[in-house]
């Protein structure tokens, strides 16, 4: 992984400056926003971040596309960030989601699965502390002996301030069949242990266009790295 790079943060900053700006609704217009009816009971999919996305009054979807070094957790956290500073705004009313999709479905994946399936190997990851590949999942949170400086462009602390993230199902199926053909393992076994080796709070959707589409039906701007 890279260490801080200031210049892109503050280019990744003026670009969620726009994406959000165009995405704030006239404060009449916010609690007139709804999420439809019935809408949870009828889907296998679980879409309760809907709502949460809805009743936010600044709100952004983010693609992911590959790790990039986190370069999304950076541009969440300044986004988040930027908008308490100039509106001193608590975090509900800024909202994040992060969609991960193709080589980014890797980054929604726990500890765990990183060292039993070497993703760190297959993804070209090193670990910042050992300096080989990684056998954790580096952008979850900081371990012991990792600088600090950009500790909180983790995805547990961003997830603890609100952000949402959206995993596409077959990125995610596709990411497992490949594992378990360079593991020699059962892909059915693999698949399964993707499915419930995500990190906590993490939701499967579809794909990770319609969970594009839904965000922006519910408000969010649109910003792809």
């Amino acid at each position: 992984m890279s260490t801080e790079d200031t210049p892109r943060r503050s280019f990744l900053g003026q670009l969620s400056l726009i994406a959000l700006a165009a995405s704030a609704p006239p404060a009449a217009s916010v609690a007139r926003v709804r999420v439809p009816r019935g809408e949870n009971r009828v889907s296998p999919w679980d879409m309760s971040w809907v709502e949460r996305v809805a009743t936010a009054k600044y709100k952004v979807v983010l693609e992911s596309t590959n790790l990039n070094d986190g370069a999304v957790l950076d541009l969440a956290q300044d986004i988040m960030d930027t908008f308490h500073e100039v509106y001193n705004s608590p975090d509900e009313e800024t909202r994040i989601v992060v969609v991960m999709r193709q080589l980014g479905a890797s980054m929604a994946l726990q500890d765990a699965l990183w060292d039993k399936y070497a993703i760190g190997e297959a993804r070209s990851v090193t670990d910042p502390v050992t300096k080989a590949p990684a056998r954790r999942n580096p952008y979850l949170r900081v371990a012991q002996g990792e600088s600090t400086y950009e500790g909180q462009a983790k995805l547990e602390p961003l997830m603890k301030r609100g952000m949402i993230v959206l995993v596409c199902n077959r990125a995610a199926m596709n990411l497992a069949a490949r594992l378990a053909e360079r593991s020699k393992k059962d892909v059915e076994q693999v698949r399964a242990d993707v499915r419930s080796g995500l990190v906590p709070g993490a939701l499967l959707m579809p794909n990770g266009i319609f969970a594009l589409v839904r965000a922006q039906n519910a408000g969010c701007g649109f910003l792809k790295l």
